[in-house]
């Protein structure tokens, strides 16, 4: 399995870079013209994989009026497949489709870009035997080949332990995140032109690091660590995005040490404030992947045991979120 980043909204954030080794997922044009990013990024030799979702539509409804647009994006991303034959190039001609059946518009893009594997994504449309399928969410898997995105499911919320486990059978597990959109929650309303905010690098490599082992974090009951705090302003606040443990359990700060050594890697000051259900939070200063790495770096491990003052919160990843989960 393949592990791919679909940075849907990347024509408004295009001088980022992609990890290497991941598969990119893009829109053709609902955010602007991402290609000549695309193309940036598959200049470097790095990138296996890009998927091309042609068309979008906020009511899910595609039809025969939509096939002038497809036709045109279609051949558009033919002609990069072309240049640049060392990249598999993958086309969806309609992202999430309610059709009942997709079929005719699948054989016009094989008509068009023949480079291309061409990639079916219902929403609640039709499955397709004859063409690869993609799913979004954890709903019923197709037999043949397919692709699996978290669209619509911020990952870094998700058990992305379980999710692997459940889709090990995908050619590409693509993560997502709101900010790949530019929303700063899977809640977040904003109408698309005016959406601010978009994936940093920092953002991008935590989301990439969601493509390694999280090991097994064991964490009381009571207790949430989330890898990423929510974010609620543009630009975000020191302690949005970054880790945020959630715990009754009351002390001036929370120190991570590692597993092997009992060494200090980070240290996490309470909040004034307590969480609305009377628990207490304790914020970190910087990315969870970043003390993640540095625990494997001393002491051979990412993971990390949480003490408040005496007592052991639990044993985490600090990349990875643990406790409970959302789906």
């Amino acid at each position: 399995m393949m592990f791919g980043l679909d940075l849907l909204g990347l024509a408004r954030y295009p001088n980022v870079k992609l990890p290497a080794g991941f598969a990119l997922g893009v829109f053709a044009n609902t955010f602007g013209d991402p290609l000549p990013a695309v193309e940036k990024i598959v200049k470097r030799g790095t990138c296996p994989l890009v998927r091309v979702h042609l068309l979008w539509a906020d009511n899910h409804v595609f039809g025969r009026a939509d096939l002038r647009k497809m036709r045109t994006e279609a051949k558009r991303v033919e002609d990069l497949a072309k240049l640049y034959k060392n990249v598999r190039f993958e086309v969806s001609p309609f992202c999430e489709h309610n059709l009942e059946n997709p079929l005719p518009y699948l054989q016009e893009c094989a008509k068009i870009a023949p480079s291309c594997t061409i990639v079916n994504t219902p929403w609640r449309g039709a499955v397709v035997r004859k063409y690869k399928n993609e799913v979004h969410g954890l709903h019923t898997l197709p037999s043949g080949p397919y692709n699996f995105s978290y669209d619509g499911l911020s990952a870094v919320d998700a058990d992305v332990k379980t999710f692997k486990t459940v889709t090990a059978a995908a050619d590409v597990h693509f993560f997502w995140v709101s900010q790949f959109n530019g929303r700063m929650t899977t809640k977040d309303v904003t109408p698309r032109p005016d959406r601010r905010a978009w994936p940093s690098q920092d953002l991008i490599d935590s989301v990439a690091f969601l493509g390694t082992d999280s090991k097994s974090p064991r964490i009381l009951n009571t207790a949430l660590w989330k890898s990423h705090a929510e974010q609620h302003n543009v630009p975000y606040s020191p302690r949005e995005l970054n880790p945020v443990l959630i715990t009754p359990t009351k002390g001036a700060s929370a120190v991570l040490v590692t597993t092997k050594g009992r060494k200090e890697v980070a240290k996490m000051p309470r909040y004034p404030e307590q969480f609305a259900d009377g628990r207490y939070r304790y914020y970190l200063g910087e990315y969870g992947y970043k003390i993640a790495l540095k625990a494997l770096e001393i002491s051979g491990s990412p993971m990390c045991d949480i003490w408040i003052e005496g007592t052991r919160i639990g044993r985490v990843n600090p990349g990875f979120r643990a406790g409970v989960f959302r789906d």
